[in-house]
């Protein structure tokens, strides 16, 4: 992140030249971690915050508070009580968030639903719904459709599922009888999971299940829309139904490949963002050659124009856990050429921010000079700690945002069933079925249940969806 933070704070001084000159207005004798952690939050809240106008008062008269978290959060727009903001927020620790983005966490390698009573908070077991290669679970032997019901010896419940997120190692009891131990390990969860040609009713359809749109994952697609090309695929189908998002530059470059050839070597505005009043607005256009900047720094060139298929239309498969870039796709692309969506109502995830840490703010403000600030203190005091600040919306080039307020209507309903038998890709799993009966290649069933065996229905969400991450200036 340092390679852009230095234009922000830039722009910050341009911005606020004269004020938190004492911080805050704190006594000195405030200073500590929590103490640079409001410095933090708020300088970065009161320049980049899409409701800023709206929570102005609260911003400026921000005081100390003893925990700088609770405060961001008590501070997210609210409209009536209903909380229109519900991303925003700060970490003592944005390490793991930050791997989710990147792909590079402490992993076990797999995700699920939970089956079980919403009302009552019951959890019946648990469903994986898929695994990353090479990963300690695929290891394990663990696939989509396997059910748990224990972990480290207890029943599955609302207070320890999460475990699974955490790292370590963790006992988990299967159904079959198994007990499965896991230890996480760092990896790069590869977001292209699964990317099959199939040849249905004299046409060839690429399709490719992806989990996020990590930066890589736009260099990866570059190989990926290659075989397609080469394939002369008539048909694409894009399988959006547990991605949450990530980079906005990663969902530009796979709008760039899918969208008609002419719209793209045009420059054909793809997605329009508003900002606060601090800012303008900005556009983001359709390219035949991206550059991509990779977290370690390195760049790429990416070919989008080279390696668009050019097929007619579009299909998404999409569930309530498809979000934020996943949307901002669909959105940017549907002025342009024929889409369906097939599956469950998107998340509702029409805004995105930046990922932002207190070592690069402080180290910006020890090259700026500003506020008269003892940045190596507040280097110190606030390691590892950062912000993700929800700071624009998006929406198509003329205007629409699809997916606000409450997501993407899916145009024909399909139910996820992990439990169907099938792998994703093959043909007859469950919601792929559902768009090759729509698509003409496969026969509509004669009832409107598409499996004997029942689709275990998601009782909270499991991950974190809608990351929509721009990249500082």
């Amino acid at each position: 992140m340092k390679r852009s933070i230095f234009s922000l704070f830039i722009l910050l001084l341009l911005l606020f030249p004269t004020s938190c000159k004492k911080i805050l207005g704190l006594d000195n004798s405030s200073y500590g971690t929590t103490y640079y952690a409001n410095q933090f939050a708020h300088d970065l809240m009161d320049a980049y915050y899409l409701w800023h106008d709206q929570v102005a008062d609260e911003i400026k008269n921000w005081s100390y508070d003893t925990d700088p978290v609770a405060k961001v959060k008590s501070l997210r727009y609210k409209e009536y009580g209903k909380e229109i903001d519900r991303w925003t927020s700060l970490w003592e620790d944005v390490r793991p968030f930050l791997g989710s983005v990147t792909g590079n966490t402490d992993s076990f390698g797999f995700d699920f639903l939970l089956k079980g009573d919403a009302e009552t908070g019951r959890v019946d077991y648990g469903v994986v719904t898929y695994t990353y290669a090479n990963s300690p679970a695929a290891e394990a032997g663990i696939c989509r459709g396997d059910i748990f019901t224990s972990i480290n010896g207890a029943q599955l419940d609302l207070n320890n599922y999460s475990v699974l997120y955490d790292g370590g190692t963790v006992r988990i009891g299967m159904q079959d009888g198994r007990t499965v131990s896991l230890t996480a390990r760092k990896m790069y969860e590869n977001p292209i999971q699964t990317v099959r040609i199939l040849e249905m009713g004299g046409k060839r359809i690429g399709y490719v299940h992806f989990t996020g749109f990590t930066m890589k994952a736009a260099v990866d697609f570059e190989d990926v829309f290659s075989q397609f090309k080469s394939a002369g695929i008539d048909e694409l189908v894009m399988d959006l139904r547990y991605n949450g998002g990530g980079y906005t530059v990663t969902g530009q470059t796979l709008g760039s490949m899918i969208a008609p050839l002419d719209v793209v070597q045009s420059g054909s505005i793809f997605n329009k963002d508003v900002f606060n009043s601090n800012f303008e607005d900005s556009i983001t256009r359709f390219e035949e050659t991206i550059v991509v900047t990779l977290d370690d720094g390195t760049k790429h060139t990416v070919h989008a124009a080279d390696v668009n298929p050019g097929v007619p239309r579009v299909w998404f498969i999409t569930t309530g856990s498809s979000a934020s870039a996943s949307e901002s796709l669909i959105c940017g692309l549907k002025p342009f050429m024929k889409l369906y969506t097939v599956g469950q109502q998107t998340y509702g995830k029409y805004c995105g921010g930046y990922i932002i840490t207190a070592e690069d703010y402080y180290d910006a403000v020890a090259e700026q000079g500003v506020y008269g600030l003892d940045a190596s203190a507040g280097l110190e005091a606030t390691e590892n700690w950062g912000i993700y600040v929800i700071a624009t919306r998006y929406s198509d080039c003329n205007g629409i945002t699809l997916s606000m307020p409450d997501g993407i209507p899916a145009d024909y309903a399909a139910a996820d069933n992990p439990l169907d038998g099938y792998a994703l890709g093959d043909p007859d799993e469950s919601m792929l079925s559902a768009v090759l009966e729509r698509m003409g290649v496969k026969p509509l069933p004669a009832v409107a249940s598409r499996r004997d065996v029942p689709a275990p229905d998601s009782l909270l969400p499991t991950a974190k969806p809608g990351f929509g991450v721009r990249v500082l200036p």
